[in-house]
């Protein structure tokens, strides 16, 4: 080890090696010796030490340094960053006011200046990233021996870098613990970045939440000091789930198949067309008191497409104006609405361009007001354990759709769960599930009272558990790019709606978004005036956007083989009447200060269904038998024209 610092000011180098790469560390001492550089050897953490070591990698803590998130299929790509963190604690307790940092793939193609005055350096710099693969934004200064030093705005690797041991002492805080791919991770605080972001917010995706407020004054060295070998990565395939996903939509990148890539940066706005998901604009919190005229969703439910037609009709919702895509997720692997189902629809929706709003039944069947019914596979859970498994889940499901490239940018926490979610079932405690009902008597013989549970302070704290279990299982794939929703089925009843949130409230259950359901057909009382009230939501939920994430009208009279409470409709069940419901639902919504969105139940109802229905479900489609579009599709076009998108 060198003396540090060194006496004439001249940052020292390290070089990160693993001790059995022999070549790389003979390779590198030849190309920094033609340039007359010195250089120390820091010895790399080993992906296989970790695998070997007495801690489980997904949540553990490796030579003082905490993971999140890595299984033993990403730990190579772990014990990167840990090599990292290693160095960057040592700087911090050597005081060592700047060090040049080197991965031993990294070529030196220029002699750095000597002593650290001879750089220029912006007076606040934390870090400079020296590699070709950062992407540089505005130069900010021109600096010395030639160099200019320009914002990031975006790019990848931690190949080649000068920190400073403030930066270094920063960086520490950033990546504990540590959730991702280092260089993302560390890139998702850097000032820049976060002030270059744009829609879909994917560069600063990866930050660490437990330090959101720290922020790095990065800068690109131009021209480049250092470039990346275009050789077979040391990581290859064995990266961390969602490093598949970023590099698939930040760089363009695909390690499905290999592990060598030869990645050169492209401006930022290429990137954002060329690689960037097509996805829909996540929906933003209200912008005085409104929603945010770019967040309103124009959306249609595809959970009833067949499988075959999704492709073909999630292209043509896209061409007449929708921009999301709802669909529903069942948990059996047998169950009608699978996985591997949710995947395939949310793969063909992303690639027609509309962003995924993800419905979590948490149930085998459809969960409603009348029926949340626990999994089979979780039946005699009690509450924590069912929690644990709830959060499991949730952040399964979302990495198999980021894996496939199908993010969604909506995720719904239950459905239609007024009366609770995941219930007791029969023999079990109550507490082994979330169980409410709505305000009223007490259906039982002799009961005189509201019912047992809808007031009882142990069932409210039970679903708060189990929603912000499933919220933690969101945030621990997707932090940042998608909103969480409840979902009630209350968009006729406002008043019903306004109490069950504020008691959701009250228990400090997580979410982004309101989500109703109003349904003409089903619902007492859903005129268009009705539901203006949600504007009354604005009151007491400032900051929550409320998307009808189910509303439906029939374009044509049925065969009355279900329940229907409605008989003197608002508007008449032709075609013509439908689209006239849909306009002004998008109308009604759209001008309520809180409105977000609005999103069509039912959509493809025609052909050959994934599950029998009645006959008012198939009239209430956006296509008719044949698998024409109707004119209500026009409404969802419309409704963009008016806010000029």
């Amino acid at each position: 080890m060198p003396d540090l610092p060194t006496p004439d000011g001249t940052p020292p180098v390290f070089v990160i090696n693993l001790d059995r790469d022999h070549e790389r560390l003979a390779a590198m001492a030849a190309r920094l010796g033609a340039w007359g550089v010195e250089f120390t050897r820091w010895p790399a953490t080993d992906g296989q030490a970790l695998a070997d070591g007495p801690h489980p990698p997904a949540a553990a803590e490796f030579d003082g340094v905490a993971l999140s998130g890595f299984d033993r299929f990403a730990l190579p790509e772990a014990a990167c960053g840990i090599s990292h963190i290693r160095l960057w604690r040592m700087l911090v307790a050597q005081r060592v006011p700047w060090a040049v940092v080197l991965e031993d793939d990294a070529r030196l193609i220029r002699r750095p200046p000597s002593g650290i005055g001879a750089w220029g350096l912006p007076q606040d710099a934390d870090i400079v990233l020296l590699s070709d693969r950062a992407a540089p934004g505005a130069v900010r200064r021109a600096g010395a021996s030639g160099f200019s030093f320009a914002d990031v705005v975006g790019g990848a690797g931690t190949e080649g870098y000068l920190v400073s041991w403030k930066g270094a002492r920063q960086l520490l805080a950033v990546t504990r613990p540590l959730l991702n791919p280092l260089d993302f991770q560390m890139y998702a605080h850097f000032a820049s970045v976060r002030r270059a972001d744009t829609f879909p917010h994917l560069w600063s995706l990866p930050r660490n939440e437990a330090a959101d407020g720290t922020e790095l004054n990065a800068y690109r060295l131009l021209p480049p000091l250092v470039a990346h070998a275009d050789t077979r990565s040391s990581i290859g395939n064995g990266r961390h789930r969602r490093a598949r996903f970023l590099c698939r939509a930040l760089l363009g990148l695909n390690f499905d198949t290999d592990g060598s890539y030869a990645y050169r940066p492209r401006p930022p706005a290429a990137i954002a067309a060329s690689t960037r998901p097509t996805a829909a604009p996540p929906v933003s919190a209200p912008a005085r008191g409104g929603a945010g005229e770019a967040g309103f969703v124009t959306g249609a439910d595809l959970s009833h497409c067949p499988e075959g037609a999704a492709a073909r009709i999630a292209r043509t919702l896209a061409e007449h104006g929708v921009t999301t895509a709802r669909i529903s997720c069942w948990v059996a692997d047998d169950s009608t609405m699978n996985l591997a189902r949710t995947v395939r629809l949310a793969t063909a929706a992303t690639r027609a361009g509309l962003g995924v709003h993800l419905v979590l039944h948490y149930s085998d069947t459809w969960a409603d007001p009348g029926r949340q019914n626990k999994p089979a596979a979780w039946r005699g859970l009690g509450i924590g354990a069912l929690r644990s498994t709830v959060r499991t889940y949730t952040s399964a499901v979302l990495a198999q759709l980021a894996d496939h490239g199908a993010p969604p940018v909506i995720v719904q926490l239950g459905n239609e769960i007024t009366n609770g979610l995941l219930w007791a079932a029969e023999g079990e405690d109550q507490r082994a599930g979330g169980r409410l009902h709505p305000p009223g008597r007490d259906p039982h013989p002799g009961g005189a009272g509201a019912h047992p549970y809808w007031e009882r302070e142990d069932q409210w704290v039970i679903v708060a558990e189990l929603l912000n279990a499933a919220s933690a299982g969101v945030r621990a794939v997707l932090p940042r790019e998608c909103r969480t929703m409840v979902h009630l089925d209350r968009g006729a009843d406002i008043d019903g709606a306004r109490w069950w949130l504020e008691h959701a409230t009250r228990h400090e259950i997580g979410f982004d978004l309101i989500g109703l359901s109003f349904h003409p057909l089903w619902h007492d009382d859903a005129t268009l005036d009705r539901l203006g009230r949600i504007a009354e939501l604005h009151t007491v939920l400032p900051g929550k956007p409320v998307v009808v994430a189910e509303t439906s009208h029939p374009y044509r009279v049925f065969r009355h083989d279900g329940p229907v409470r409605r008989t003197g409709p608002e508007f008449p069940f032709t075609p013509e009447g439908q689209a006239a419901f849909l306009a002004g639902a998008l109308r009604t919504v759209r001008d309520a200060p809180n409105g977000a969105g609005v999103i069509w139940w039912g959509t493809c109802f025609t052909g050959d269904q994934v599950e029998n229905g009645v006959d008012a479900f198939y009239a209430q489609a956006l296509f008719d038998a044949a698998g024409t579009p109707l004119p209500a599709l026009a409404a969802f076009r419309a409704a963009q024209r008016h806010h000029g998108e």
